[in-house]
């Protein structure tokens, strides 16, 4: 729990001293690129892992295409959204739940805006259609964008799995912008936040985040099925987190 308070805390104030920044770029949006608006969030993310011991090995950047991509990630940790953003070499906006949650944080909800990171109503076909035609078009403005296309944390979805079923429809977004799908594997995050809640036990991990190869079969191939893209990017991840789990033989168990 000392870890968990440890990070709350800093959150708080890390966000409260954010207000001067938000005013700055809300005056002027165009004065200050993307690289500015995402530098706090990153160097937050990036601390905030720190405090509680959790170490990041990044591998795979220089796969990472210089133009605007879609980043695809595994979701098995509440942690999650801090490792993305701690690892992604470039900045990014973030495809997030529709639920009152993410709206209704203090400071937070100001970020989520300037980085162009877009809702996803899942209920509703029509404003998911929306919210996909918006992420496409910050693409293609620029914006490179990222998605954690489980739609929710693994073990929820199947315990059983190291990557559960992904929604196929997520990466229409990559078909509509015409660009790059990254596949970003993030291994060993399991167990580093304990519990589905908004207070949880936050456990010191060392994490490893690899970006796999940018697929462009999509690109090649538009008629390409959302589904058998996405499975092919599923059965990949397991793959890479299952050489990991085997170079660290203390994770077998979770191995399926």
């Amino acid at each position: 729990m000392f870890n968990y308070l440890k990070f709350a805390i800093y959150q708080i104030i890390g966000f409260i001293s954010s207000l001067p920044l938000i005013r700055k770029f809300t005056k002027n949006p165009h004065k200050y690129s993307s690289e500015e608006k995402f530098k706090f969030l990153k160097d937050q993310a990036s601390k905030s892992l720190d405090l509680v011991n959790i170490k990041l090995n990044i591998l795979g950047k220089e796969r990472v295409p210089k133009e605007p991509v879609l980043f695809v990630i595994n979701h098995s940790s509440m942690l999650d959204s801090f490792i993305l953003i701690s690892s992604t070499p470039k900045p990014i906006g973030v495809v997030i739940a529709d639920v009152p949650t993410w709206r209704n944080i203090p400071i937070l909800r100001h970020w989520i805006e300037l980085t162009k990171s877009v809702y996803i109503n899942r209920e509703n076909n029509r404003e998911g259609v929306k919210s996909i035609n918006k992420c496409a078009e910050n693409i293609k403005e620029g914006q490179s964008m990222a998605i954690f296309p489980e739609g929710d944390l693994t073990w929820v979805k199947d315990p059983k799995s190291l990557v559960s079923d992904f929604k196929p429809g997520a990466l229409k977004i990559a078909y509509k912008a015409k660009c790059p799908i990254v596949p970003m594997v993030i291994k060993n995050s399991l167990h580093t936040y304990e519990g589905y809640q908004p207070v949880g036990k936050i456990n010191s991990k060392d994490v490893e985040v690899e970006f796999l190869e940018p697929i462009y079969d999509h690109l090649k191939n538009p008629k390409l099925r959302t589904v058998e893209l996405a499975k092919t990017i599923k059965e990949n991840m397991i793959e890479e987190m299952k050489k990991y789990q085997l170079k660290n033989p203390g994770l077998k168990e979770e191995i399926i």
